[in-house]
């Protein structure tokens, strides 16, 4: 685990506390960028996968 994996789930771990608690101190930017990081690594860890299995099936040699 990289020190980048693990600053975000500290942040999402606050992120829920607050959530929780019902705590809002207008925080909202920074769980807005927080929450467009997650969406961003989903998308491009989604990316990849597509990549890696279009290519595993366009190497298939059919005869």
């Amino acid at each position: 685990m990289d020190a980048w994996t693990s600053y975000l789930k500290a942040r999402w771990h606050l992120v829920r506390e607050h959530i929780e608690r019902g705590d809002d101190r207008g925080d909202i930017v920074q769980t807005a960028i927080i929450i467009g990081l997650f969406a961003a690594a989903a998308i491009a860890i989604v990316a990849i996968l597509v990549g890696k299995a279009r290519d595993t099936a366009n190497s298939v040699q059919t005869q």
